[in-house]
């Protein structure tokens, strides 16, 4: 019995750990995710508070795994992931039967599950956590005090790292689909080229998602997603088979049948013109400011941004900014900052898909992506000092996130071994003690 609590407080551990982790990387992303929770149950109020509250979440269950993985501080620690559990549990049933929010955001990026998923996991843990209370007699501790002391504040140090890396540059371990190497012009445009062939007009329209409620608009008619609609993907269809369905039709198609587009993406320019294919099917370098929102978008580096959009201009390559569909806002930003380089329309919520940061750059060449990055840490004067093609900036900046995962897999547990080595003379003194006793 003490060997299987022992492995049920290791599978508890690591889930816990991993969950942290996963926000820890990406604290943006789980911030977006709090977002919509609030906003959903009309709480948008507090949403500036996300960011800390992303912070605060993924370093609390990283530390409370630690804990546990390590088998001190157990007290606080199993109280501490006993509240969360008696939170987090309900929400996930009630997401279960709503389908209200389409993904919990519990381990990010990183792992997607169902709404029935994440709440059988919840009652797998709840379980788990019962028979850790009620047998903690039989938990194990690894380290000493001593030890213990020094390897935490180690690995706070690192998470704590990860949060400041996702939050002023990108996630260290980019788990989304837009990353530096993938041709998104094949990616987006792949369904359009294989139906190309068809006598039927291709026509683009986007799923919104509202209340558990889901409708097809055409790009012309978007919703206010001020109203509460979120986005959910964009679809691509012959006009033949858009007139069956019946585009703001309330009856759509299982999930999965209809789009077969690995990428969603799509932009428009303010006049309502259809540019997805002019942008990325164009030949040589496009610079791309991206905003999810141009109201909230930091204007400390408009010099930067204005001396990219000369430079993008010198040198003959295209410079747009691709934004959050809102003419009220992208006005706003043309007065305040005298803005002249040309805007395009897209979802919010395909934005921050591509860029956590507000703003950020991206880079293109004949529709390949080949770097993005936060304005603030892009090293502009680096950039324009010459042609891209006779310079780094103007190749792939592909990342080998195999080799970050492995790094940041040594940072965290490579000092265990050495914890545990350092037990060695504990073990065998209360081996010492053990027998003697035995022997009188």
């Amino acid at each position: 019995m003490k060997f299987v609590i022992r492995l049920l407080q290791l599978a508890f551990a690591l889930t816990f750990i991993f969950s942290g982790v996963s926000k820890c990387i990406d604290p943006t992303g789980t911030s977006l995710k709090f977002n919509e929770y609030l906003l959903y149950f009309g709480l948008g109020g507090l949403t500036d508070f996300t960011m800390g509250l992303a912070w605060v979440m993924s370093i609390l269950e990283f530390v409370i795994g630690f804990n546990l993985l390590m088998g001190r501080v157990l007290k606080v620690s199993l109280f501490l992931a006993a509240c969360l559990m008696l939170f987090f549990t309900p929400l996930t049933l009630w997401l279960a039967c709503t389908d209200a929010i389409q993904d919990c955001g519990c381990f990010g990026d990183a792992l997607h599950l169902t709404n029935w998923q994440t709440f059988w996991k919840n009652v797998v843990l709840d379980v788990i956590l019962a028979l850790l209370i009620w047998m903690k007699e039989y938990l194990y501790s690894l380290v000493g005090k001593t030890n213990y002391t020094f390897y935490a504040y180690w690995c706070l140090f690192i998470v704590i790292g990860l949060c400041w890396y996702g939050t002023f540059r990108d996630p260290y371990i980019d788990f989304r689909p837009f990353h530096p190497g993938i041709n998104v012009a094949e990616r987006v445009l792949g369904l359009s080229q294989t139906t190309a062939d068809s006598a039927d007009e291709i026509i683009y329209t986007c799923i919104y998602e509202r209340n558990g409620e889901r409708k097809e608009f055409p790009l012309e008619e978007l919703p206010d997603e001020a109203d509460g609609w979120e986005f959910v993907e964009t679809v691509e269809r012959s006009a033949s088979n858009s007139e069956e369905l019946g585009v703001g039709s309330e009856e759509l198609p299982a999930a999965g049948t209809v789009d077969d587009k690995p990428l969603d993406f799509f932009a428009r320019t303010p006049e309502g013109e259809l540019f997805t294919e002019d942008l990325l099917t164009r030949d040589g370098y496009t610079l791309m400011m991206l905003s999810p929102s141009l109201d909230h978008a930091s204007q400390h580096d408009l010099d930067r941004i204005e001396k990219l959009y000369e430079f993008a201009q010198d040198q003959q390559y295209a410079f747009y900014c691709l934004t959050a569909r809102d003419t009220v806002q992208l006005n706003n930003w043309k007065f305040n900052t005298g803005a002249e380089y040309p805007f395009l329309f897209t979802d919010m919520q395909i934005v921050e898909t591509i860029t956590r940061a507000n703003p950020g750059i991206m880079l293109l060449r004949d529709g390949v992506l080949c770097w993005k990055e936060n304005l603030s840490s892009l090293d502009v004067n680096a950039l324009v000092s010459a042609k891209l093609d006779e310079q780094s900036y103007g190749e792939i900046h592909e990342i080998d996130y195999n080799k970050r995962f492995l790094a940041l897999l040594i940072l965290l547990f490579g000092p265990m071994p050495l914890s545990l080595c350092f037990e060695i003379p504990n073990f065998l003194k209360k081996l010492k003690g053990k027998k003697e006793e035995d022997h009188q």
